[in-house]
């Protein structure tokens, strides 16, 4: 009997390639049956402040769920402080975003937003990746001034922030409404999967997965229909596309470097262990 994996996206921009891995019966074919759901149930909603009480990283912890997709640093700060899963790679691509201001803003620059709110989803790739750019524009890590939103677009359109940490499909609708673009934001992924997900079964999801990279990566326009398919056609063709790097392993040493940085500035209270975190030993 085919081994049932039950998976959550993290975002459909990001994640087309598990997608079209179910529709191509490239999981299938590694002899697994994959359950998927593509967004959260609870939709804005659901994207809360403390990610404990997210859909998918509840669902890990209760054992309705076995793998999911989430950026780098989260999944070290998820599988530490919620004790439990272990990544098994790092995601199929090279994230991207955009920090966003209205058209009319006094936000010039990246060091203009200097103590000034950034919207963001609390402790998600946008929220790291905001805070690597603006530290390397000069900012130091305590005049970074984060704040959660659960809808980014409506705190940075509505003028309750002056700039939003945005990921497609919301860089796209932000452009549309005349917001400017400042910086851009790129990040990887980590796969977080249970406890029980064995190395076997993790090699063949890998499997899986990376060929689906490789259909997707036969024709941009191809990418862009299965990658963009959230944005309006007219906006797919300036719609900003992950770059597809595929499923790699964790090196220890990246690892570590990750978790150096997040030690640093709070993140983690104590420092993971890669065998622990990584390997599930």
């Amino acid at each position: 009997m085919a081994r049932v994996i039950r998976l959550q996206s993290d975002s459909n921009a990001h994640d087309r390639p598990w997608r079209v891995a179910v529709e191509q019966g490239f999981f299938a074919a590694e002899g697994l049956t994959v359950e998927y759901n593509e967004d959260n149930p609870q939709g804005v909603a659901g994207r809360v402040e403390n990610f404990s009480e997210r859909w998918k990283e509840s669902q890990l912890q209760q054992g309705a769920l076995e793998v999911y997709p989430v950026c780098e640093w989260g999944a070290i700060e998820r599988v530490q402080s919620l004790g439990k899963g272990r990544i098994i790679g790092l995601d199929t691509t090279a994230r991207t975003g955009a920090i966003m201001v209205r058209k009319d803003s006094r936000i010039k620059a990246l060091t203009d937003l200097r103590d000034v709110p950034v919207a963001v989803t609390w402790h998600a790739g946008t929220f790291y990746a905001a805070i690597e750019v603006l530290e390397a524009a000069g900012i130091a890590f305590d005049e970074i001034k984060l704040v959660h939103a659960n809808d980014r677009l409506d705190a940075l359109l509505s003028g309750k922030t002056e700039a939003a940490a945005l990921m497609e499909p919301l860089v796209s609708r932000a452009r549309e409404a005349g917001c400017r673009q400042i910086a851009d934001l790129r990040w990887r992924g980590g796969i977080v999967a249970g406890d029980d997900v064995d190395e076997e079964t993790a090699a063949k999801i890998m499997r899986a997965l990376n060929r689906a990279v490789a259909w997707l990566s036969e024709n941009e326009s191809r990418s862009r229909e299965e990658l963009l398919r959230d944005l309006k056609p007219e906006l797919r063709k300036t719609g900003l596309l992950p770059e597809l790097m595929g499923v790699q392993d964790y090196k220890p040493a990246e690892f570590q470097e990750k978790v150096n940085w997040m030690m640093d500035r709070g993140f983690l209270k104590d420092a993971p262990a890669y065998d622990e975190i990584v390997r599930g030993k």
